[in-house]
C-alpha cells in the first residue's frame, strides 16, 4: 500500500515538475524572443546610423577639398592636389550643416567625368590623395582655430534651431500634400534646408516652383507655394495657425504659372484629443439622451454654449470643420436627441448639419468683436452677372453626372433574357402605340411592362455624355412626357411613388407651413406680408389646390426667391403652341400656371429648354402638377437652378423626403438674395436655409404644444 501511495506520488510530482519545466521554458522563451527583438532593432539602428555617418564624412571630404582649394585662390595659392571644377561652395556652408547627399553624389559624378577628360589631356598634372577625415585631420592653415572654439556652442543652438525647423516644414508639407509618403517629405525638407537655404519657417514665403520641380510633381510644387505665400500673409493668431484659406486668382495671373487651388479645411491637432463636456450637460438634457428624446431648443441651446467654450479653449476661431467634426462626436454619441431627424423618423442629409451650424454661429457671435479672430476667404468674383437670365443650354445643364437621392440611377445589366435588339424592338412598339393611341395608352397593362422593361435602354440615354436634348428624349420615349409615365419612372429610380407620397403630405404640411407664418405675422417682411394678405383676401383660400400653392409661394418669400424661378404665369386661356410662340422659356424647369394670378391657376404646364414638355390633364389637381414638375429634375437628369435651389430642397426633403448627403445644386457662382450681386456660392451637405427653417418649424410647433 506504502508503495502505490509512493508511487502515485512520484508520478503527481513528475507531473508537477513537468508543467513548471514547460511554463519556465515558454516564459525563457518569451523574454528571450523579446529581448533579442530589441537588440536587433539597435544593432540595425547603430548599423544604419553607422553608414549614415560614414556617407556624412565622405561627402565631408570632397567640401573639404573644395573649401581648401577655394581658401588657396583666395591667398593666391593653389591647394595641392586639386583641379579647379569650377564649384567652390563657401566655407561657412561646409561646416555645421547637411548637404543633400543626393545632390552631391550628382555633382561627384560629373566632377569624376571631367577629371577623366582632364587626365588624358593634361597628364602632367597630378592628382593629390584624398583627404580621409576619419585619421587624424591635416593642418588647416586657412581655418583658425579660433572660430571654432567660439561657434561650437553656438553651432549647438543652431543644429537645435534647425531641427525645430525642419520638424515645422515637415508637418506643413504633410498637412498641405497628405498623399507623399515619409521619404519624400523627409527629402524635400532635406532639400528645402540644406539646398534652397530655408533657416526659418519665414523664408517658406521666398521659396519658387523651380526649387522643387526635381523632387515633386508640377502641381505639387505649385500647392506647397501658394501655400506657403499666403500662410505667410495670414500669420499665427496666439501660437495657434490660423485656418488656412487659398485666394483665388485675379484675372492677370497666369494659369499655368499659378493655378487657383480650391480652399481645403485642414484639420487641426486638438480635435482629435478634444473631449465634449457631457458631465455640464443639463438635468433637462440629461433625461433627453437617458430616453432617446429630441433636445428641447432652451437645453439645447445651452449646451450648445458649453461646448464651444470648451473648443475655444484649444483654439479661439474654430473654423467650420472643426464644428463638423465635434458636432459629428456628439450626434454619433446621441443621435436621437442632438441628430438632424425628421418627423418621420429618417435622418436628414449627414445627420449633423444644423448642430454644426449652430457651433459655427455661436463661435462667430462670441467673436463679433474680436477682428483678428473674423477672418474671411477673399470671395472669387463671379463670371455671371447679377440678374442674367438662364440661357438656353440645354446640354449644360444636364452634362454632369447626377445621381443624387437615386437607388437606380443606372443598372448595369439588361432584364433576363433580353438584348440590345429586343429592347430596341420594344421600344419602338410603344412609340407606335403613342402614336396611334396617344398619351392615354399609358395606362393600358401593355405598355407599362413596354417600359418596365426598357428602363435601362432609358437610363443609357438620358445618363449618355453629352446627353440627349428633352426633344431627342421625347421622340425616343414619348410615354415619360405623361402624368403616368413619368411617376413609374421615377418610382423606379428613387423607390418612392411621388404621386402617393404628395397627395399624402402635400396640403397637410402645407397648412403646417401657413399656421407657422399666419401666427407670426408681425415678424416677416414686406413680401411674406403681401402673400399672407392675398391668401386672407382669397374667398377659397381652404381649397386644397390654393393651400399648396400659398405654401410654396410663402416659402419662396422666406428663402427671398422669385416666383418666375420656379412658376410662369400665363393667360387661362392659353395653349400649348400659343405659350411657346409668345414667350421666352429659359432652359431650366418651370411649372407654368394658367389663370389670373399664381392662387387662382387652375389649369398647369411643364416647360423644359425653353419648350413646353408636359400637359397637365384637367383633371388633376396641383399636387399632380407638382409631382411631375419635381420628377423632371430626377427622371431627366436636371440640377436645380440656382435661383430656386432652398424652394426645391425643401420641397425635396419636407414633402418628398428624399434625404441624401449633399445637394442637387452644384453650381458655383448665384445671386445675393440681400445685395443682389453676383457671390460664389459654397458647398453644403444640407442647405443652412432649408435645414434652419425645419428647425424653427418644429421649435415652433413644440411650443404651441407645450
Amino acid at each position: 500500500m506504502d508503495i502505490m501511495n509512493t508511487t502515485e506520488y512520484q508520478k503527481q510530482l513528475t507531473s508537477i515538475m513537468e508543467t513548471l519545466a514547460k511554463t519556465a521554458v515558454v516564459e525563457l522563451s518569451k523574454l528571450f524572443e523579446e529581448n533579442s527583438t530589441f537588440l536587433r532593432l539597435e544593432i540595425t539602428r547603430f548599423t544604419s546610423e553607422n553608414e549614415s555617418l560614414k556617407k556624412k564624412c565622405h561627402f565631408l571630404e570632397s567640401e573639404l577639398q573644395s573649401a581648401r582649394k577655394t581658401a588657396g585662390k583666395m591667398n593666391g595659392t593653389k591647394a595641392p592636389g586639386l583641379k579647379d571644377t569650377g564649384h567652390r561652395p563657401a566655407i561657412d556652408n561646409v561646416f555645421g550643416k547637411e548637404w543633400c547627399m543626393d545632390l552631391w553624389r550628382h555633382e561627384e559624378s560629373k566632377l569624376g567625368e571631367q577629371e577623366d577628360d582632364d587626365i588624358h589631356m593634361e597628364p602632367a598634372v597630378i592628382i593629390g590623395e584624398p583627404v580621409n577625415l576619419l585619421e587624424e585631420e591635416p593642418d588647416m592653415i586657412m581655418i583658425k582655430e579660433e572660430a571654432f572654439e567660439d561657434c561650437s556652442s553656438e553651432r549647438i543652438e543652431e543644429d537645435q534651431d534647425n531641427q525645430s525647423v525642419k520638424g515645422a516644414i515637415q508637418e506643413e508639407i504633410k498637412r498641405i500634400l497628405p498623399e507623399l509618403d515619409s521619404n519624400k517629405v523627409h527629402n524635400v525638407v532635406n532639400h528645402l534646408s540644406f539646398v534652397v537655404g530655408v533657416e526659418k519657417s519665414e523664408d517658406l514665403s521666398l521659396v519658387e516652383v523651380s526649387d522643387l520641380q526635381d523632387l515633386l510633381e508640377p502641381i505639387q510644387c505649385r500647392k506647397l507655394v501658394k501655400t506657403f505665400r499666403q500662410r505667410e500673409s495670414i500669420g499665427e493668431v496666439d501660437g495657434t495657425p490660423n485656418e488656412m484659406t487659398l485666394t483665388p486668382l485675379s484675372s492677370n495671373e497666369s494659369l499655368l504659372a499659378q493655378p487657383f487651388i480650391p480652399h481645403y479645411p485642414i484639420k487641426s491637432n486638438w480635435i482629435r484629443s478634444f473631449q465634449v463636456p457631457w458631465d455640464r450637460m443639463s438635468a433637462a438634457l440629461v433625461q433627453a439622451t437617458s430616453t432617446g428624446e429630441r433636445a428641447r431648443p432652451g437645453p439645447r441651446r445651452e449646451f450648445v454654449r458649453i461646448v464651444v467654450a470648451a473648443m475655444q479653449f484649444h483654439c479661439p476661431n474654430p473654423n467650420l470643420s472643426a464644428c463638423g467634426e465635434v458636432a459629428r462626436s456628439i450626434v454619433t454619441t446621441y443621435p436621437l436627441t442632438f441628430g438632424d431627424i425628421s418627423e418621420e423618423g429618417e435622418q436628414l442629409g449627414n445627420g449633423f448639419s444644423c448642430l454644426q451650424r449652430q457651433l459655427k454661429t455661436r463661435v462667430e457671435h462670441v467673436n463679433r468683436d474680436v477682428l483678428e479672430h473674423r477672418i474671411r476667404r477673399p470671395r472669387r468674383p463671379s463670371a455671371k452677372r447679377a440678374g442674367q437670365p438662364d440661357s438656353y443650354s440645354g446640354k449644360k445643364v444636364r452634362c454632369k453626372v447626377d445621381s443624387y437621392g437615386c437607388i437606380n440611377w443606372q443598372p448595369t445589366s439588361v432584364p433576363e433574357g433580353e438584348t440590345s435588339d429586343s429592347l430596341e424592338m420594344k421600344r419602338k412598339v410603344a412609340a407606335e402605340i403613342f402614336q396611334s393611341a396617344g398619351p392615354r395608352a399609358s395606362e393600358l397593362p401593355n405598355v407599362e411592362d413596354l417600359m418596365q422593361q426598357t428602363y435601362v435602354y432609358q437610363r443609357h440615354m438620358i445618363n449618355s455624355c453629352p446627353p440627349p436634348t428633352i426633344s431627342e428624349i421625347e421622340g425616343h420615349w414619348p410615354f415619360l412626357f405623361t402624368e403616368r409615365g413619368l411617376c413609374r419612372h421615377f418610382k423606379t429610380l428613387t423607390g418612392i411613388d411621388i404621386r402617393s407620397r404628395f397627395s399624402e403630405t402635400l396640403v397637410v404640411k402645407a397648412k403646417r407651413i401657413l399656421n407657422y407664418f399666419t401666427s407670426q405675422r408681425l415678424k416677416w417682411n414686406d413680401e411674406v406680408q403681401s402673400i399672407l394678405s392675398e391668401i386672407d383676401e382669397d374667398p377659397n383660400a381652404a381649397n386644397s389646390n390654393r393651400t399648396a400653392i400659398s405654401a410654396i409661394l410663402l416659402m419662396m418669400k422666406y428663402f427671398k426667391e422669385k416666383d418666375n424661378s420656379v412658376f410662369i404665369l400665363a393667360d387661362e386661356t392659353a395653349t400649348k403652341m400659343s405659350i411657346e410662340n409668345e414667350m421666352s422659356l429659359p432652359a431650366t424647369p418651370r411649372l407654368i400656371m394658367l389663370g389670373d394670378t399664381l392662387l387662382t391657376s387652375s389649369k398647369w404646364f411643364i416647360s423644359i429648354e425653353g419648350r413646353v414638355t408636359h400637359s397637365i390633364d384637367n383633371q388633376l389637381d396641383f399636387a399632380a402638377a407638382l409631382s411631375m414638375f419635381f420628377g423632371c429634375f430626377y427622371v431627366f437628369n436636371i440640377e436645380y437652378q440656382e435661383s430656386a435651389s432652398a424652394t426645391l430642397e425643401l420641397i425635396q426633403r419636407f414633402f418628398v423626403r428624399i434625404n441624401p448627403e449633399g445637394t442637387k445644386c452644384t453650381s458655383k457662382s448665384g445671386t445675393s438674395r440681400r445685395t443682389g450681386t453676383a457671390v460664389q456660392r459654397k458647398p453644403q451637405s444640407f442647405n443652412t436655409r432649408v435645414a434652419t427653417f425645419m428647425q424653427r418649424l418644429s421649435e415652433f410647433e413644440w411650443k404651441k404644444i407645450n
